[in-house]
C-alpha cells in the first residue's frame, strides 16, 4: 500500500511542514512505509491531490494533515474511490473529528496512526459539498462565518474573536422561519438553528448529538427554537457540555424549544426571505435552502491501533468491525 501525506501548511497555530514533516520522515523509515509528502497550496489544493492519488492503481492511504477543512478536503478527493483509505494528522485549532475518538492524542503518534486500520463510516452529502461531521445553519454557524473577519484586528486572538463574532451574532436579527422536512416529516416554524451530525462535537468542542454514531446509516437533527437573548447564554452552556440531550432524547429542561430526530434525508427551506448560513466542517457560506442525506459505509477511515482496541461510543461495534 502507499502512504500518501497531504499536509496543509497553514493549519493551526504553526507551520505544520515545519514541525510535522521531520516526524513524518521518521515514523515513515521506521515503518519501512511507501510513502510520500505533498504540500497543499492553496483552498481546495486538498482535493486535487487527494483525487489525483486515488485514480492511480492499487491501495493508497491518504493521511490528511492539517485540520477538519483539510480531512474534509482529502476525504472529497477520495470519495467514490474504493481503493482509498483516509487517515486524520489532527494539526488545526478545532480538529473536532478525532473528539469523536478521545482526542487528537492517538491520531498524533503516527506510528499508532500507522498500523491502525480503516472502518467504514458514513458521510454527510449536501447540495454544497460532503461533510465528515456536522452540517449546521443558524446562529452557531453565523458566529463560525463571522470569525475570520475579527481574526484580521490586530491582538484579537481565536478567544475575542469568537467573542464579538457572538456579540454581533446575537446583536442582530435572531432566527430565521424556516420549512424543514425531515425525511416524510415536515417542520415549519421560527428556529434559531439547526445541526444535521453524524458526529457528536463541531465548533471546536460544542457536543451537539453526545451520542451520535458514524455507522449506523442515520444522522442526528437538532433543531433549536427561536428564543430570547437572555436564554441564550444558557442555552450555549448547556449544549456546548450535551447537556440539552439525556441519552437519545431532548433534557426535560430543553423540550419546549429543542427538537431531536434521527433522519436520513433533510430538506430545509428559509421561508422569510433572508440567507441562513450554513457550515459543513467549518466551511461557512449563507444559502436560502440546504439538501443533505447520509451516505451510509462511504468512507474508509483509519483509527489508530489504540482507539481500536477501547470501546467506540461514536461507531456501532457490530457493524465496524470484521476483525
Amino acid at each position: 500500500m502507499r502512504h500518501v501525506f497531504i499536509v496543509n501548511p497553514v493549519s493551526g497555530k504553526a507551520d505544520a511542514s515545519g514541525l510535522l514533516v521531520p516526524r513524518i520522515i521518521q515514523a515513515a523509515a521506521q515503518q519501512h512505509l511507501n510513502y510520500q509528502i505533498l504540500l497543499t497550496e492553496k483552498p481546495g489544493h486538498g482535493v486535487e491531490l487527494a483525487q489525483r492519488q486515488a485514480e492511480q492503481e492499487g491501495p493508497v492511504r491518504l493521511y490528511a494533515c492539517g485540520g477538519d477543512g483539510t480531512l474534509n478536503e482529502v476525504l472529497r478527493g477520495a470519495y467514490g474511490h474504493a481503493n482509498a483509505q483516509v487517515a486524520c494528522v489532527p494539526c488545526g485549532s478545532g480538529n473536532d473529528f478525532v473528539r469523536n475518538f478521545g482526542g487528537s492524542a492517538p491520531f498524533l503518534n503516527l506510528e499508532d496512526l500507522i498500523q491502525g486500520e480503516a472502518v467504514p463510516m458514513d458521510l454527510i452529502e449536501t447540495d454544497q459539498g460532503i461533510a465528515v461531521a456536522i452540517c449546521s445553519a443558524g446562529l452557531d454557524a453565523q458566529v463560525a462565518y463571522g470569525i475570520p473577519k475579527f481574526r484580521r484586528i490586530p491582538l484579537c486572538g481565536g478567544s475575542m474573536a469568537y467573542k464579538l463574532s457572538i456579540l454581533q451574532a446575537v446583536s442582530g436579527p435572531l432566527g430565521h422561519r424556516l420549512r424543514i422536512c425531515a425525511d416524510d416529516e415536515i417542520i415549519t416554524g421560527d428556529f434559531l438553528m439547526l445541526a444535521l451530525c453524524n458526529g457528536s462535537t463541531y465548533g471546536g468542542g460544542f457536543l451537539a448529538a453526545p451520542h451520535a454514531c458514524m455507522n449506523d446509516g442515520f444522522l442526528e437533527l437538532i433543531l433549536v427554537r427561536k428564543i430570547g437573548r437572555l436564554q441564550i447564554a444558557r442555552l450555549i452552556g448547556d449544549y456546548q457540555k450535551g447537556l440539552h440531550m439525556r441519552g437519545d432524547q431532548v433534557a426535560p429542561a430543553y423540550r419546549d424549544i429543542i427538537l431531536a430526530r434521527k433522519v436520513r434525508r433533510l430538506q430545509l427551506d428559509t421561508l422569510d426571505g433572508r440567507p441562513i448560513v450554513v457550515t459543513r466542517d467549518g466551511e461557512c457560506a449563507p444559502y436560502s435552502s440546504l439538501r443533505a442525506h447520509v451516505l451510509p459505509a462511504a468512507a474508509q477511515i483509519v483509527l489508530p491501533r489504540s482507539v481500536l482496541d477501547t470501546e467506540l461510543s461514536a461507531l456501532c461495534k457490530d457493524v465496524a468491525f470484521n476483525r
